[in-house]
């Protein structure tokens, strides 16, 4: 008897990762008739907390500084580069894209700014999770950023050659993260089941 194939699980990604909490924010907000997704939401919660995990691993073990033994030899002084992207509120203004970057207690940035060398930064209108304080502090030296449009800043210091392929980096990585998205299996999961919903939806 052949072995059965085994499909290899998805890298802990800190784009997957927010995946699987959208799509659990997802699944939370359709209605759960019978308990049909209580074993769905389940390998979700598992599935989350093994890629956290992994994630977490990921960074003690050094295999996040990979991309760092790719980069030439220094040439020149240190310099700093820094750029602005702009993210698309006016074109999707229910989608939390803050929580996106910045992912589960900040774990996106974070796996981020290892993998790329850069410090990212979410700043601009609504940048801050307390509103309150955002009003009382714009205005206010240091706090210019406020006053524009929300962004991700990405800075990063080191020799020219270098920065430049950092920085390059960095902007390809968060750049998909200002993409809303829904991983495909969850979709193809709702398409499957959006008959069963409505049909149940209708009886009531």
């Amino acid at each position: 008897v052949g072995e059965m194939e085994t499909k290899e699980k998805p890298k802990p990604t800190p784009d997957y990762l927010m995946q699987l909490m959208n799509d659990k924010k997802l699944m939370s907000s359709l209605p759960n008739f019978c308990g049909i997704f209580n074993h769905l939401e389940r390998l979700l919660d598992e599935e989350i907390s093994r890629v956290r995990k992994d994630m977490y691993n990921d960074t003690l073990n050094g295999s996040t500084d990979k991309r760092s033994a790719e980069l030439p030899d220094a040439v020149g002084p240190i310099v700093q580069l820094q750029e602005k992207l702009y993210v698309p509120v006016k074109e999707y203004p229910d989608f939390n894209f803050v929580g996106r970057i910045l992912g589960p207690r900040g774990l996106t940035a974070k796996q981020l700014e290892a993998e790329t060398g850069c410090k990212i930064m979410v700043r601009g209108k609504g940048s801050m999770r307390d509103k309150k304080k955002e009003e009382q502090n714009r205005g206010k030296p240091n706090w210019e950023h406020l006053n524009e449009d929300l962004h991700v800043l990405i800075t990063v210091e080191d020799a020219q050659n270098r920065a430049e392929i950092k920085l390059k980096r960095a902007v390809e990585e968060v750049n998909k993260l200002l993409v809303p998205a829904v991983s495909d299996a969850f979709l193809r999961l709702i398409h499957f089941l959006w008959p069963v919903i409505l049909l149940l939806n209708s009886a009531e």
